[in-house]
């Protein structure tokens, strides 16, 4: 009987981070992605309904962030609610330095949270 080698786990490149939106507010605190993209983000439970898009900047400026679009010109967002666990091709994100969460409508209206809100990130290695 020949011996089967062991499949030995990789390391996990992988990180998580914590953000939260201020009670009455609609956008996130800034998140430095540098050497990773938004992978997935864990939707508080009590999350006011609203959809989740982004802001960003590509150069590492925080002086102006923009709202991230898709190549339609709408605003890139995804549909949400209370505890749930949003997963992104990380492709459709790369490229974005820094950015922001925003809860919003799917025109990139601004939807005020009720309360202070937590949302958990799970950023990938940017050169997958």
């Amino acid at each position: 009987m020949t011996a089967r080698p062991v499949n030995r786990a990789r390391p996990s490149y992988r990180a998580d981070c914590s953000v939260e939106i201020a009670n009455g507010a609609s956008v996130s605190d800034l998140i430095n992605l540098t050497g990773h993209v938004l992978s997935a983000v864990q939707v508080s439970s009590s999350w006011t309904t609203a959809v989740l898009g982004f802001k960003a900047s590509i150069d590492g400026s925080t002086a102006v962030m923009y709202d991230v679009k898709n190549s339609n010109g709408d605003f890139l967002t995804f549909q949400t609610s209370a505890s749930q666990i949003l997963v992104f091709d990380p492709a459709t994100l790369i490229g974005l330095q820094k950015i922001q969460l925003v809860s919003c409508t799917t025109a990139g209206v601004a939807v005020n949270q009720g309360a202070l809100r937590s949302l958990v990130l799970s950023l990938t290695p940017a050169y997958f």
